[in-house]
């Protein structure tokens, strides 16, 4: 019988090539892939092994008819103040499902001293004690921020400012994290990822500077990096209407970005998948189109 898998967080970054990748490396699986939004959630079902979910994670019966007939489950919480209590929500109903066989949680790189991590380290904690067979993947910073959070600027000004300094960061291609996340999910009947945590990095750590020159080659225009100072860097996040909560944290990951905590390079995803990571360079020249 083929198995189900539970993909929550589906249609962001990672929650999205998850489901796409499952549906082309495996034809018995069937997804539920789970959002907030329906709408979004249409626009990526593909394939008619994909059924649209809409939970709420603070909605218990919302994710207790998601986990109904499901074997596995990816856990990809929202980023916010309360994510906490998100997962302890998702936690309790996956315990009282009393069949779920696998959690496998997306995390964050540095999860004991990356500011943001912090939430994301209690919420393993959680998991670890449910008694569940897990895997944790704590990737770095995804080479799809520069798409995501940064090309509307460099289309319009050439430039990126963020105060990283010269601080270096092993950026990860988000369809690299997503194939580790496949095959702890298909790939597991061994046992083998059952209470492994792997932190997950692209092949090379880089600068900032050293990304956008990068960006410069293979858009065919000159990108400048500006280091800005924490002063303005609070002004420009506060012009944006950030949360204090979230502002504060972005400050002192970049404040450990610069101590160099986000630099170490990892050969996790080639053990995984069999095949090294995404290179930026090949991450610039794919996207280069949308920093035109």
């Amino acid at each position: 019988m083929a198995e189900t898998i539970l993909i929550t967080g589906a249609t962001g970054t990672v929650g999205r090539e998850v489901v796409r990748q499952l549906v082309s490396v495996d034809s018995k699986v069937n997804i539920k892939a789970a959002g907030h939004l329906l709408q979004e959630l249409e626009k990526i079902i593909e394939d008619d092994r994909i059924k649209s979910t809409q939970i709420d994670f603070n909605e218990p019966e919302t994710l207790r008819d998601a986990l109904k007939s499901t074997d596995k489950v990816f856990l990809l919480t929202p980023f916010q103040s309360d994510m906490l209590q998100y997962s302890s929500n998702m936690l309790a109903e996956i315990k009282n499902a009393g069949d779920i066989k696998h959690i496998v949680k997306l995390s964050v790189m540095g999860a004991e001293f990356e500011p943001g991590g912090r939430l994301h380290l209690q919420a393993e904690k959680m998991i670890e004690g449910s008694g569940i067979p897990y895997t944790f993947l704590r990737p770095n910073a995804f080479m799809q921020n520069f798409v995501n959070f940064y090309s509307h600027i460099i289309k319009e000004k050439g430039t990126l400012s963020v105060p990283a300094g010269d601080g270096k960061v092993s950026f990860v291609d988000a369809r690299d994290i997503a194939a580790v996340a496949v095959q702890a999910l298909i790939g597991n009947n061994d046992g083998k990822h059952n209470s492994k945590t792997y932190d997950i990095t692209g092949p090379e750590a880089i600068s900032y500077n050293y990304a956008v020159n990068i960006l410069s080659e293979q858009v065919g225009k000159k990108i400048s990096y500006v280091d800005v100072s924490k002063d303005d860097a609070i002004k420009a996040m506060k012009d944006i209407s950030l949360d204090e909560w979230l502002i504060d944290i972005i400050l002192e990951g970049y404040n450990n970005l610069r101590k160099g905590y986000f630099s170490p390079v990892t050969t996790v995803v080639e053990e995984i998948t069999g095949r090294r990571p995404t290179f930026f360079n090949e991450f610039a020249k794919e996207h280069a189109e949308v920093f035109r």
